[in-house]
């Protein structure tokens, strides 16, 4: 089974729009999630009970930003794919804010430590609503997906799409590129889709215009659960 280090870099937000243009900020709207390294509802036991353990490594958009825990897109995606007949665990390491600086900052404690069979690398989007370069975001998400490999650990890579492609600019462009350049690179798969379907909706987003609600978050998992199903199986 190929690991989600997506690298499952998640099709994470490309916006340069609506709403603040910076970093995530704590969530005040229902339970707020707590900026842990690995923020799992999976027990030790659940996880040594699963034949699929998942770190999913990312930012609001993992961690569920003023949403409940539960209600986040690595418990709720493994709920579609235990229903699925998967027997999986997938462990939410997202942080609210995290930039992929961040994320290969606590890669040992939020992924090495807890020695899952795949990681889903779903960052970037804070190191473009903050105008960080494309080049350096790349550096580190290299980084990350080498040192899953090094650790044995299967990758995904979850790419940033523009928001509305037709009016994108040159650094959207750039993002946009750089996560399928990669995932040729280090040959691990490519999942380009994080937010479809839900960007454009605002009946799926929170007031802030930026970040899925619940109805949002269960379109993602649909998409994710879906790409998963095939790829789990995968020798």
């Amino acid at each position: 089974m190929g690991r989600i280090a997506q690298a499952f870099v998640m099709a994470c937000l490309l916006t340069a729009c609506s709403g603040d243009m910076t970093p995530d900020q704590p969530s005040t709207t229902e339970t707020e999630n707590a900026s842990v390294p690995v923020a799992a509802k999976t027990s030790e036991t659940e996880m040594e009970r699963s034949e699929h353990l998942i770190v999913m490594l990312g930012d609001s958009l993992t961690a569920g930003y003023g949403l409940l825990d539960e209600h986040a897109v690595p418990y709720v995606t493994e709920q579609q794919l235990t229903a699925r007949g998967h027997d999986i665990s997938i462990v939410n390491a997202g942080v609210s804010g995290d930039t992929t600086a961040m994320g290969l900052a606590r890669f040992d404690w939020s992924v090495r430590s807890v020695e899952p069979d795949l990681v889903i690398i779903a960052l970037g989007a804070n190191d473009f609503l903050g105008g960080f370069s494309a080049e350096t975001a790349k550096q580190n998400l290299a980084q990350i997906i080498e040192r899953a490999q090094a650790e044995k650990i299967d990758v995904i890579l979850a790419g940033l799409q523009p928001r509305w492609p037709e009016t994108s600019d040159t650094l959207e462009a750039e993002y946009a590129a750089l996560y399928p350049e990669l995932a040729a690179e280090y040959n691990v798969p490519f999942y380009p889709g994080f937010m479809n379907g839900v960007w454009n909706e605002p009946d799926l987003l929170l007031p802030d215009g930026l970040h899925p609600n619940r109805q949002g978050v269960e379109k993602m998992a649909e998409g994710l659960a879906g790409f998963l199903d095939g790829e789990l199986d995968q020798p």
